[in-house]
């Protein structure tokens, strides 16, 4: 079947009419559903458009509205469709809108329950069941996410990383440092096609900005447009149920009050490499080592990534697991560098519990006063001679 909508412009947002046209394309019975906005081609004319679509239409759906009456389209596309006696399936909010030669017996109401309406209107057609497309339920988690997750990027200190190699011998452990890379190299390697499949572990001393990070990432994950298909799964490792299978105690901490039942469509996600694991404090876990375990069987049976915080024992974890070592990184998070420190100041000089870092005390007083002092005098603070001048 195909179906012509008539509609004046006006009413094509507040009537919903892409999304009824839609609907109506998704029954299995419609083939296609004629409207101006979408099928007309460039350069055709009016009525070349009006009289092909119709004579091609098995039904003409008709918005009425206070607009239909001085629309002329509208008018001419009703007289069109009794030309070639095509029957006329009016949609109406205001009966009084409706032209007298148009049976209001086959009409269908326009309500705010559009959904309601949908079917009222698909049954009025097929004198069957309408279906519907099933919302991605994770897709709406990340809609909500992005809407109601608050980060203040703008005062975020990117930190450094440094990869971190261990060799286990008989003769001990050779920790071997690598160069420090910045937050963005770290994000880029983290949403490589390479990294899937591999654990991804950042260590810190306690009150280091792990959480900060996982938060940071979530939140580039959210924004960053190149990255809209991709969805952050932030978890508290202390809350994973680890007397039940890893992937339903994921679940379980991500769509709540759900009974599993999109957790197909989780696995997929996760599988696909677009949903993205941020496991936060495995240290705080009541099994940390066997989260661990877990953690990479998952990671590496399903492609997964991964991101954990854990504290430095976490080494101790790995080498006690004799995990393969080409399945893991380890990175040792870098929060305040010297240079971001100084840019934390200015950028967050009136709340110093941020730093985190006990040795910043010092440098932060002798700053913050000559912050002060140039405040007041109108002068622009300039950080590189700040810098400068406490190096002297």
């Amino acid at each position: 079947m195909n179906i012509f909508f008539s509609y004046a412009s006006d009413d094509q947002i507040d009537y919903k009419v892409e999304q009824i046209v839609d609907f109506l394309e998704y029954q299995e019975d419609i083939e296609r559903v004629y409207y101006w906005a979408r099928d007309t081609e460039g350069g055709q004319k009016f009525d070349d458009y009006m009289r092909s679509s119709i004579n091609a239409s098995d039904l003409v759906i008709v918005l009425f509205t206070e607009n239909t009456r001085d629309s002329i389209p509208c008018i001419q596309e009703i007289g069109m469709a009794k030309a070639f006696q095509k029957k006329i399936l009016p949609v109406f909010e205001d009966i009084e809108d409706v032209c007298a030669n148009v049976q209001i017996s086959r009409g269908v109401c326009y309500t705010n329950d559009f959904r309601a309406f949908c079917e009222d209107l698909y049954f009025k057609i097929a004198k069957k069941k309408a279906r519907f497309k099933e919302k991605s339920p994770l897709m709406e988690l990340r809609n909500e996410m992005h809407e109601n997750f608050e980060f203040n990027k703008l005062s975020y200190v990117e930190p450094e990383f440094r990869a971190i190699s261990q060799s286990f011998n008989e003769e001990g452990d050779v920790k071997i440092d690598h160069p420090l890379i910045s937050y963005r190299i770290f994000n880029f390697i983290l949403f490589d096609p390479l990294n899937k499949g591999t654990l991804n572990i950042v260590t810190a001393a306690p009150k280091s900005g792990k959480s900060v990070l996982l938060a940071s990432l979530k939140y580039d994950i959210l924004h960053r447009e190149q990255l809209s298909n991709y969805i952050p799964y932030l978890v508290i490792a202390k809350n994973i149920d680890l007397s039940k299978d890893i992937l339903d105690a994921l679940y379980d901490n991500i769509l709540p009050e759900t009974d599993n039942r999109y957790i197909s469509n989780l696995l997929d996600n996760i599988k696909s490499g677009k949903g993205i694991l941020l496991i936060d404090g495995l240290n705080g876990s009541p099994d940390p080592k066997g989260l661990l375990q877990k953690l990479y069987d998952f990671a590496h049976s399903y492609n997964a990534r991964i991101i954990i915080t854990c504290v430095p024992v976490i080494c101790d974890y790995i080498k006690d697991l004799s995990l393969e070592k080409d399945r893991y990184i380890v990175s040792e998070l870098n929060t305040f560098k010297p240079s971001s420190l100084f840019e934390w100041i200015v950028l967050n000089k009136n709340n110093f519990d941020q730093t985190r870092q006990y040795q910043a005390e010092q440098i932060y007083i002798v700053l913050s006063k000559i912050i002060r002092e140039k405040e007041k005098k109108g002068i622009k603070v300039l950080l590189p001679i700040l810098m400068q001048k406490l190096s002297i």
